[in-house]
């Protein structure tokens, strides 16, 4: 007896993507500029980690101004680069096929009608353990029947979109002595966006530090997650049928 399925449906979901939250960032740094906006340029780093509290740097003489800096954020990344997947399989139809030795007396006479009768409820069918592509002239209807299934679905991988916009206001300022206790020049910057400011008032420029003014770094967007694929059917059988009486 052999039993088998066809009309595989495959039924999945996946996990929802997330994305990590998006961090505001402080200048990484100012250049001091000794002559007009275009140079001689000098860039002043911000230490690794910095939080905008005093930062002193070997003073720089005579400066003309400086090119602030924009604010910047941190990247969208997923919290998981993969989600869990759950899936599952069902048929639409189900088959069972038997053969039979019985021996009907019109063959045993060698009489012309030999084929077997077939209960009621089945077709009388020729059988093949292959896939095969054609069927006898006397035997033309093919049915196809599978006998395991195989998963081949996944989810597809969750990536982030970044903010659109993103509001990181930073006022930055710039000292002349190393404590931070005599502002010489200051501006506000935002995310990605400095300026040049000049001036011939100070002496020197030895320290800086920033604050942030505005927080508001955006939100990223998640994406994929996405079901593809599915259940394959495996171990194909061939049966091909004559037609019913």
């Amino acid at each position: 007896m052999y039993e088998g399925h066809a009309g595989l449906q495959t039924h999945g979901t996946c996990d929802a993507c997330a994305c990590s939250d998006v961090e505001c960032l402080l200048p990484a740094g100012v250049t001091i500029t000794k002559g007009t906006c275009g140079g001689p340029l000098l860039d002043v780093l911000a230490p690794p980690g910095w939080d905008g509290s005093c930062w002193s740097f070997p003073a720089i003489k005579d400066p003309e101004g400086a090119i602030f800096w924009g604010s910047s954020r941190t990247e969208c990344q997923p919290l998981a680069p993969q989600v869990n997947k759950q899936a599952t399989f069902a048929w639409d139809r189900f088959a069972m096929a038997c053969s039979t030795f019985e021996k009907r007396e019109e063959c045993i006479n060698h009489a012309e009608d030999c084929d077997l009768l077939a209960p009621t409820g089945f077709e009388r069918c020729i059988f093949s353990a292959s896939e095969v592509t054609s069927c006898p002239f006397d035997y033309p209807e093919m049915r196809r029947f599978h006998g395991m299934v195989e998963d081949r679905s996944s989810c597809s991988p969750c990536h982030c979109v970044p903010p659109a916009t993103s509001s990181c206001h930073v006022f930055f300022e710039l000292n002349e002595e190393s404590e931070c206790n005599l502002r010489s020049l200051a501006t506000t910057v935002g995310y990605n966006q400095g300026g040049c400011l000049l001036t011939s008032i100070p002496l020197q420029f030895a320290s800086m530090n920033a604050e942030f003014r505005r927080l508001d770094p955006g939100t990223c967007t998640p994406q994929g997650g996405e079901f593809l694929g599915g259940f394959e059917p495996t171990q194909t059988t061939t049966f091909c049928c004559a037609h019913a009486e």
